[in-house]
This record gives C-alpha cells, sequence and structure tokens, in this order.
C-alpha cells in the first residue's frame, strides 16, 4: 500500500457525536485535496483511510476531487437504471459490481457517511444497457460523479457536460443536473470542475432548484487573473448565495491544486492552496443558510509557508494584452476605460514609498476568451498589478519585498443587465466580485462591499424574478431585458499591500460558443499527453552536440541522443525525479529504438587514443542502468560517420534514461555552450547531468563483466 499524509484540519470545536438532522441548523462537511496518483489500488486504500477519519470527526459528507480515484485507463460501471435500481449498495452484491465501488460503498456503509467520488465510467453500448442511452454500438467512457448513502446505497449519478479537451471522454449525451437530497435536510447540487464556467450547470441548478449547497470535484488549472482555484470558488460562493464545497485534485507541478468550503457572503470557512504536493483533509461546520456564520472560529485560508508559493504553477490569461488598460500613476486618480458597451469607473489612491519596480494597470474589457475550443463570453473592470509598464507583463504575482499600498480602491461598473432566460430558468448574465493575493488566496468578505443596481427605463426587477403577466407582457419583458443596463460597485474598506488582481468579471452567457467538430486522433493524441503529464512522468526525446559544464568545475564535449522522463512538461522538470516514488509512473515503450548518427573518432596523435567515446546509457527508476539482455547496442561504419543503434528489449522497463552519450576530449575546457543559464538549455545540462550519473552507474558495471570473463 502507498503511504500518504493526510493532514486534518477542523474548523469547528465542540463537535457532537451524532448525525445532523433535519432540525439543526448546520452540517458537518469534509472536503479533500488529494495528491493525483496513477496506482488505483493505493487510491483506495487512501478514500478508506480518508473517510474513516471524516467520519470519526462526525462529518456527514466527504467529497473527493476529479479523477483521483482512477487513473488513465481505468473505469468503473454504474448502472443506475439497471442493476442498482434492483441491489442499490454494491457493498452488498461485490459480484456484480466493479471492485472500486463495492469499495467506497463499503466504507461510506461502514462509516455512515455520505460520500461523493469522481471517476472515469464506462458504458458499453456494443451489448444491451438497461436505460442507457446508446446512440452508437460503442464503448463509452464518461466523467462521472457517484453520490453514495450512508447505508453503502448508489443514489446520484452525474455525468459532466463540459468537458475540457478531454478527447477521449464523451460529454454528458443529456444535460442532466446531479442533485440529491440527504437525511440531514439539505438538498445538493453537484458538478465538476469545467461545468463552474457555465450557465448549464452551475447556474442552471441553483436557480431552477433553489439549490443552496454544491458540491465540487474537480482538477483545477489556475490561471491569473480572474481563473485561480480558491478564487473563483469562493467568488461564486459569494455571487450565488451558496454553500460551496471544493474539493480539488493536487498536482502542483501542471498547475493544479485549491480545496475548500465556503458559505456564501461569509467567504471560506476553511481553504487551501498547496505549493507543495499535499493530500488534506479539511473539516468544516457548515450553516443550513449560506454565510449565516455565529462565530469566527474557523481557520479560513490556510497558508504555506512563503517559500513554497511558487511550486504551483500558474497559467496567465493570455488575451490581457488586448484588453483596454491605463497604467495607475502614484497618488490618488479617478478616472474611466470604456470598451464597447461596458464602462469602468476607477477611483484609486496608491502609495509606492518603498519605490518597488512593480506597476499597477486598469483594464477593461467587453468580448470573448477561448478555453479548449468553448468561446465564452466575457466582460470585466479589473486592477492588476504588472511586472513593468507594458501591458504584456500584467498579471504579475510579485512577493512582499516588492509590496505597494493601495489605500483606496473602487471600481464602478456599468455593464449589461442580468437577463432572466425563461426556458433554462435562470439569469443569462452573471458577475462575480473577484481578487487575488500573491499569497495565492483572495481577500475575505469583511475586507470589502459589492453590490449592484438593475437599471431600466420603465422597471427595476429583482435579480433573476420574473415580471408578472399582469403588469407586464413577455414581449414587453424582452425589450426591457434587451436594453437593461446595471451598476455594480466593487470597493475596498481597508487599505492593502498584497493585491495582484482586483476586479468585477462577468460571464455573457448568451455569447458562448462552441467551436469544437468533433474529435480528431491529433485532439487524442495531445489528450493521452496531458494525461502522461498528470497521472506520471512525461517521455520527452532530446538531442546534444555541444559543451557542459560539471558542476561549475570543470567542462566538456558533449554528445547526446536520448529520450528521458520530465515531472512536466516544460523543459526544466527533465532529469528530476518525483519527490516521492509512485509506481506505475513512467511510461512502457512497446517499441524503442535509437540511431545516433555521429563523426568517426579521430586519433589524437599527442595522445595515441580517439578523441571521442560513445556510450550506450539508462537508469530506471531505481537508478540503476538496465541487465544487457534488455538491450541491442551495436556500431555500424558509413563514410565519416558511424551509426550507433541502440534497441530496447524489453517492455516492462521503468525507465527515467535511455540513450547514446559521448564525449569529445578536444573541446574540453571551453566554455559551455550553450550557455548553462540559457532556459534552451535546460534540458540539456539536466539530461546530461541525469546521463552521465548513468554512465558512471554503467562503467561500473561493465568493469566487473570482465572481469567476470
Amino acid at each position: 500500500m502507498k503511504l500518504f499524509s493526510a493532514i486534518l484540519v477542523l474548523a469547528v470545536v465542540g463537535l457532537s457525536s451524532q448525525r445532523s438532522t433535519p432540525a439543526d441548523d448546520h452540517y458537518v462537511a469534509a472536503v479533500v485535496e488529494y495528491i493525483v496518483n496513477n496506482n488505483v489500488e493505493a487510491n483506495k486504500a487512501n478514500y478508506e483511510a480518508l473517510i474513516e477519519q471524516a467520519a470519526q470527526q462526525n462529518a456527514d459528507v466527504i467529497v473527493f476531487p476529479e479523477l483521483t480515484l482512477t487513473n488513465a485507463t481505468t473505469s468503473f460501471t454504474v448502472p443506475i437504471h439497471g442493476l442498482l435500481r434492483e441491489y442499490p449498495i454494491p457493498a452488498l452484491r461485490p459480484d456484480l459490481y466493479d471492485g472500486l465501488l463495492v469499495t467506497m460503498s463499503a466504507a461510506a456503509r461502514r462509516n455512515a457517511i455520505y460520500v461523493v467520488i469522481n471517476g472515469r465510467e464506462s458504458v458499453d453500448c456494443r451489448q444491451p444497457q438497461q436505460g442507457e442511452d446508446c446512440p452508437e454500438q460503442q464503448l463509452y467512457i464518461f466523467n462521472t460523479n457517484v453520490v453514495i448513502d450512508r447505508n453503502g446505497s448508489v443514489i446520484d449519478r452525474y455525468r459532466k457536460i463540459n468537458l475540457f479537451g478531454e478527447a477521449t471522454h464523451t460529454p454528458a449525451l443529456k444535460p442532466d443536473l446531479g442533485v440529491f437530497t440527504t437525511d440531514f435536510g439539505v438538498t445538493f447540487g453537484h458538478y465538476i470542475c469545467f461545468d463552474l464556467m457555465f450557465q448549464v450547470p452551475a447556474i442552471q441548478v441553483v436557480r431552477k432548484h433553489n439549490i443552496k449547497d454544491i458540491i465540487f470535484s474537480t482538477m483545477w488549472f489556475s490561471e491569473l487573473p480572474y481563473l485561480t482555484a480558491v478564487q473563483i470558488q469562493e467568488a461564486y460562493a459569494y455571487t450565488m448565495d451558496v454553500n460551496f464545497l471544493g474539493a480539488g485534485a493536487n498536482n502542483v507541478r501542471v498547475g493544479s491544486g485549491g480545496s475548500g468550503i465556503y458559505s456564501g457572503k461569509a467567504g471560506a470557512l476553511v481553504s487551501i492552496m498547496p505549493g507543495l504536493p499535499t493530500t488534506r483533509l479539511l473539516v468544516a461546520k457548515v450553516p443550513k443558510v449560506p454565510g449565516n456564520v455565529a462565530d469566527n472560529n474557523y481557520p479560513g485560508p490556510i497558508y504555506d509557508n512563503p517559500s513554497d508559493h511558487d511550486n504551483l504553477r500558474m497559467l496567465q490569461d493570455p488575451s490581457i494584452s488586448a484588453h483596454v488598460t491605463r497604467p495607475l500613476v502614484q497618488g490618488l486618480q479617478e478616472f474611466t476605460i470604456v470598451d464597447k458597451d461596458v464602462s469602468c469607473r476607477f477611483r484609486v489612491r496608491l502609495n509606492n514609498k518603498s519605490n518597488t519596480a512593480i506597476q499597477y494597470r486598469a483594464l477593461a474589457t467587453d468580448g470573448s476568451h477561448t478555453y479548449s475550443r468553448r468561446e465564452i463570453g466575457v466582460a470585466s473592470c479589473l486592477l492588476v498589478a504588472c511586472k513593468i509598464d507594458e501591458p504584456t507583463s500584467c498579471p504579475y504575482r510579485f512577493n512582499h519585498t516588492e509590496e505597494a499600498t493601495i489605500e483606496e480602491l473602487e471600481i464602478e461598473m456599468n455593464t449589461y443587465g442580468q437577463k432572466y432566460n425563461r426556458s433554462l430558468e435562470c439569469e443569462d448574465v452573471v458577475y462575480f466580485p473577484l481578487s487575488f493575493r500573491y499569497n495565492k488566496f483572495p481577500l475575505s468578505p469583511e475586507n470589502f462591499t459589492y453590490g449592484s443596481t438593475k437599471l431600466n427605463n420603465k422597471s427595476d426587477f429583482p435579480e433573476c424574478e420574473i415580471p408578472s403577466k399582469n403588469d407586464i407582457s413577455i414581449f414587453q419583458n424582452d425589450v426591457l431585458n434587451l436594453n437593461a443596463k446595471e451598476t455594480l460597485i466593487y470597493k475596498l474598506i481597508r487599505s492593502q499591500n498584497e493585491l495582484v488582481a482586483f476586479g468585477i468579471w462577468g460571464r455573457l452567457y448568451n455569447r458562448d460558443k462552441d467551436h469544437n467538430k468533433g474529435v480528431t486522433d491529433e485532439d487524442i493524441e495531445k489528450f493521452e499527453t496531458i494525461l502522461n503529464h498528470i497521472y506520471g512522468e512525461s517521455i520527452e526525446a532530446g538531442a546534444f552536440s555541444g559543451v557542459r559544464t560539471y558542476s561549475g568545475l570543470a567542462s566538456g564535449g558533449t554528445r547526446i541522443c536520448a529520450v528521458f522522463a520530465c515531472t512536466g512538461e516544460f523543459k526544466d522538470t527533465c532529469g528530476n525525479r518525483f519527490q516521492i516514488y509512485e509506481d506505475e509512473s513512467t511510461a512502457i515503450f512497446e517499441d524503442l529504438t535509437i540511431v545516433a548518427t555521429m563523426p568517426r573518432p579521430v586519433v589524437m596523435p599527442d595522445f595515441d587514443v580517439d578523441d571521442s567515446v560513445i556510450f550506450p546509457v539508462s537508469a530506471s527508476v531505481s537508478i540503476m542502468p538496465l541487465e544487457p539482455r534488455d538491450y541491442t547496442y551495436y556500431r555500424n561504419s558509413t563514410g565519416h560517420d558511424i551509426v550507433y543503434t541502440l534497441s530496447l528489449n524489453t517492455v516492462s522497463a521503468d525507465l527515467y534514461t535511455f540513450g547514446v552519450w559521448g564525449r569529445l576530449f578536444t573541446s574540453d575546457g571551453e566554455d559551455p555552450h550553450p550557455p548553462v543559464d540559457d532556459p534552451s538549455s535546460a534540458t540539456v545540462h539536466l539530461l546530461s547531468r541525469s546521463l552521465f550519473m548513468s554512465i558512471l552507474i554503467w562503467l561500473t558495471y561493465y568493469h566487473k563483466i570482465n572481469i567476470q570473463y
């Protein structure tokens, strides 16, 4: 069993030893931030332990993240319209169900707790499927939430509607909403990750069913300045005035992380945005009336050590440079910037006493942005930190040594009104107050005020309320909605010196367009590459001929043709190992041959030896080379060159490195080229370091073999 560390955080004191009931004014919730692990058996055991720990703290419900139970190849079936109607408790009929579902059902039953898991669900439409939609006779894979009650019964299944580039998954064939009711008097809506960005289900499930509690399983990839994980979770809970239980997959090397429990306009009861690989259980007493927090006995954000912050990779919105922008200056300033039909009035007092290099800019946008071929309508007014006085340097996540104080800040946004969509029973436009500090968390609500006024020539209707037909016709209402404008005001209550971003971000759902036109082979290949990054090390190929340094003490000519493992998608992650060893974290090569053509060695007359030498090198996850029987290596002369061929003979090798590595002695002592500090050379030097360690091991091993002979 894989060992893991779960840090338990109690957000309440004096928890009762009883389950919550409908008469209680609260319930106890648990969410899990969970390190992505390719080992499914280890995940099952870890989930069981976390469920037990949550139950020991009287949690009524525990939520797990997206795609952290299964891996890139495993799946389970959830026959909710078939077998589960007759035998709803998989734990009692293990002969009928997948082992994953049986284990989770048994854990929920044993600990008397509601459990929400997520994983890859398979439906084989090549066989008869009771109650399932089968447009074609094929195997379908869905990204699915499964809800299990205290008795171990499967009571709900929700399939992700909005996929984020998941080319091997199928979106829900029908836009069915995830809703279930508990024995403690709370009805939950639930959805998955990218769904949060869309009207269906994120807005519809709340408005249509009058939901006050949302469950969110996610593997979020944070993007500055609008869409970092905890930032958008807390903003959604605030705007929709709901309790929000967000469980995030933790994979900091690719940018995933962030979980929390939030209560309406009270903000985070507890939240985490870790900069290091972390599995953590968060528990909080949640008021049934969102925001009705009787005391401040909640931890709120759990901060990392400052040295850990930058380990969480964050994307940046590439459209920022296309926003309408204006630089801020020292002191008090008040101005308005406009983009199309959105105007943003800023009143800012900036005090930059420390002469820090950071700059601030005001931004406005009225347009769209594309994520995974989904074009979404957006409007925003934002103040953002920049590294220099250029929009292309925004946003800039500075640190405590670069702080500038924003003594006053008020943003007034005049924008499109929140139009009501009668067919979907919810708004077509929703706005979120957002902020982001350099510690990766948003401002807590006691630091700001936020409000709106819907302006209309003839009427002023409450949010999302349909006027009575006796007062106004449907046609007249449509005309008024078409011309409706809204003014939003977002204001700091006290000065701040950690702000990277502060503003209003709106989703104009009626502008959304889906540009996906079917899944191509290229889409599948890209998604499989992403899965390799998520669930294990990626494999890259590299070639190099130049001079490298050895710890800055010496330099030497090097020639390389090799494949090598990386812990992320960037060059500076190659030649590294994971901080924690995990089984099945490397790729399997069904066929691998490297053919390297290099100049023929020349005899150096002063020493009567060749000026270069080439070695076959390899390193497994144990940092030991492959056995000679595991590969074939030979060389052929072709004119002025020699062709070295290295082939892998086994498909079971857990490889870090496999290739040919050579030394060109006549270049020894030259300056490294490309230079060590050249980002484009990072792979070369890291790779060469890895290969050099392999060659030392190989030489020792080879020497021992010769002695034995």
